[in-house]
This record gives C-alpha cells, structure tokens and sequence, in this order.
C-alpha cells in the first residue's frame, strides 16, 4: 500500500498525461504507466417542475347568437428540441515494459587458469542504461547506473565496484585463488536510476533490477614459487 502511494506520489502530470516508471522486483522489468482522463460532452439533466396544484375554474356559459358561425383554430405542436449527443469520459491508458538485456562473466586467462596467479574478471555490460520511449504522446526517457558485487566462490569476501572491470591490464577486479579446484564465480549487479519526462526529473521506484550472473571456473595447479 505504501508502494503504490509513492508511485502515484513520484509520478509526472503536468497537465498532460499521469506518467509514471518504477521496477517490478518480480520479473525485473522496467514498467512504464500512462494515465489520461479525457472528458467528453454529457448532456444536463432535465428540469423536473412540482405539480401545480388544481384550482377550479368554472367557465362562462355560452351565448347563442343567431347565425353566428363557429370557427376552430388549431395551434401548431411545439417543435421538440433534439436531444444533445450523449458522449461519457474517456479513459486513455497504456504501458510499456522493458527487461535489461542479459550480460555475461568473463575472466582472462579463459582456458587453463591456475591457482597463485592473479585471475582478472570482468562483465560485458554497459557503464549506463539508457531508454528513451513515448507513451500517450509523452516522451520519456530513463537512465539507469549499474553497481558490481562479486564473489569469487572460494569464501573469500566478495567485492563492489562501480566499474565492470576489464582484461589485463586492468586490474579494478583480480582474484588469485590458493589452491587448485571448481570454483563457480557469481556475478550481481543492481541497476537504479532516475527518469524524465514532461520537464521532471524522478527516480525510479520499486526497488534496484538484480541480474545474478555465474561462471564455473576449473584452476589447476599453479607454481609454488617464482624466480626472476
């Protein structure tokens, strides 16, 4: 209840349409609403009089007159008026969802690993996500920044960074494992943001799209020492 009450509180009207973005934590989509309530002509209700009370009125009586000829006037209907066109309120209302597109784990060296050695990780998603859509004649655009944990699967304490990491020689995110085995290497990445439209700025509710992304790594045996 108090989610909902803060999207209708975080949403953009401005006059036109009621826009609002936010995530559904469900099936990590992007969910864009559009709302417009347009009126249309509706007629006004009759006037409806109290009856009048009846009051009786006794009529003249009539005065022969000889050869006198009766004529008969007939009073034309009163032409009826038409009816206004009866049109109701017209509710417009559409929706627009996007999922992020999937992205992937990657480590160097890809083939043969070993234990000792510095292992270099890294993803291949983008330092930004940007949509830029129009629902109801509105444009909307939304901007989303992605955060980084990893977990190199060997209890070691995972890592957060800002940065996708990258092949050496980068070296935001390197991992030496100390022994030889399996390891499956989990990837998390949490996107929030903001969006815009109709002259406003405001950030995206319902909570942060999750990706979890995971890569099974076989490190072998590495040198137990080095020489120069």
């Amino acid at each position: 209840m108090f989610l909902m009450a803060a999207l209708i509180m975080a949403g953009s009207c401005n006059g036109g349409p009621c826009v609002n973005v936010y995530t559904d934590p469900t099936t990590n989509q992007i969910v864009i609403t559009a709302n417009q309530n347009m009126p249309g002509s509706v007629p006004k209700p009759k006037r409806i009089y109290p009856p009048r009370p009846y009051v009786y009125r006794p009529r003249p009586k009539p005065v022969w007159v000889p050869y006198a000829v009766k004529t008969t006037v007939h009073k034309a209907a009163p032409k009826k008026k038409p009816a206004p066109p009866l049109t109701t309120a017209v509710n417009l209302s559409d929706q627009i969802t996007k999922l992020l597109p999937g992205n992937h784990l990657l480590y160097q060296p890809g083939t043969d690993p070993l234990s000792s050695v510095p292992i270099y990780f890294w993803s291949d998603a983008s330092s930004i996500f940007h949509m830029v859509t129009t629902i109801l004649g509105i444009g909307v655009q939304v901007n989303l920044i992605p955060s980084f944990t990893w977990d190199f699967g060997d209890g070691s304490s995972s890592l957060t960074t800002s940065t996708a990491g990258g092949p050496y020689p980068n070296q935001t995110v390197t991992h030496t494992y100390k022994t030889q085995g399996d390891y499956t290497a989990n990837l998390t990445i949490s996107w929030a943001g903001t969006w815009a439209a109709q002259g406003s700025v405001l950030p995206v509710l319902g909570g942060a799209i999750v990706q979890n992304i995971s890569e099974q790594i076989i490190v072998g045996a590495g040198p137990t020492s080095f020489r120069n």
